[in-house]
């Protein structure tokens, strides 16, 4: 059996892109570094956040050879290897991608469709079971539509030993409940990541393992604060609140609303360009700007009122491996 995953936050890591539309390997790296830095325990490479989507078989694959590399053991490196078609084709990249990260994650809507029973998305697991050796994760997905897996489907990856993280977006804290348990009850290495960031204060003390969401593009040293068992329950408090909040903001646009806010850092030289449709026809304005701009600052303002005060990082283009 592989070894667990480190309790703490996987970012989903955003894609940055070029003027003529390929990926920006040096903004890539520098966005890895400064994941690691801010104290994120791994990295989600290829996701939805990635505009995995919009990617071409060998791009998903680069993004996660880079990531990888960048981090260079020093974090484990997750990424999304279904993309639909036959479970057959699907296993087949699933053991291309096992070659280039940790874990390689399963994309729940991509085993069945929106009609299908659990019972079809069951066999149809463990084929891919069958067809693969590598370690696997769950992703609840919302493309091409949300499959939120039951506690007994969890129940059952647990005891397949073959799973080591799962991101959850259910959203419910009686469903969270539920799951937590039951990926607990497995006594594997598999492990339960929250990606719904008003329920992250709650998930984490009834077990979860921490945070696998969007807004860790923003400031991810405040999920790692609020994931840290040493974290004073009034600072926690004060991060959950913040978090909450921020997220109306964060959802605005995204990702191309986390570019926005990365290019805040002066020297940080990421574009806002993304492939995805509807955040591509996204054009802010002067007053979704200052949203931005605004939500900077609060978050900011927060760090430094903390008991434990924690200094905000700017990414910065670093050397390349």
């Amino acid at each position: 059996m592989a070894a667990a995953l480190p309790h703490g936050v996987f970012p989903t890591m955003i894609t940055p892109f070029c003027d003529d539309g390929s990926v920006d390997r040096g903004c890539l790296e520098a966005l890895t570094e400064w994941y690691i830095a801010s104290g994120c325990v791994g990295l989600f490479a290829t996701c939805l956040s990635s505009e995995m989507y919009d990617l071409s078989e060998e791009e998903r694959l680069e993004l996660a050879r880079i990531v990888k590399a960048r981090a260079n053991g020093r974090v484990p490196v997750v990424a999304s290897g279904t993309f639909g078609g036959r479970i057959e084709e699907q296993a087949a990249f699933v053991n291309r991608m096992a070659k280039e990260v940790d874990a390689v994650v399963v994309i729940t809507s991509n085993l069945a469709t929106k009609d299908e029973s659990d019972e079809v998305w069951l066999e149809n697991a463990k084929q891919l079971l069958s067809l693969t050796t590598c370690s696997l994760g769950f992703y609840e997905c919302p493309v091409p539509y949300k499959r939120v897996l039951s506690p007994e489907l969890l129940s059952w990856a647990a005891a397949s030993g073959r799973f080591l993280f799962h991101k959850d977006t259910c959203c419910i804290s009686e469903q969270i409940h539920a799951k937590v348990q039951a990926v607990a009850a497995g006594r594997s290495n598999f492990r339960f990541y929250n990606a719904n960031v008003e329920t992250l204060k709650f998930s984490n003390e009834i077990g979860g393992a921490g945070f696998s969401g969007i807004s860790a593009n923003f400031y991810p040293w405040l999920h790692v604060r609020l994931c840290s068992a040493d974290t004073s329950e009034s600072d926690k408090n004060k991060i959950q609140r913040f978090l909450s909040v921020a997220e109306l903001g964060v959802c605005d646009g995204y990702p191309k609303s986390a570019k926005a806010y990365l290019a805040q850092y002066d020297g940080f030289p990421i574009k806002e360009h993304t492939r995805v449709k509807p955040a591509a026809a996204v054009h802010f304005n002067e007053v979704q700007r200052l949203h931005l701009r605004h939500m900077k600052e609060l978050m900011e303002d927060l760090c430094a009122s903390l008991d434990s005060p924690v200094k905000p990082l700017a990414p910065v283009i670093c050397p390349r491996v």
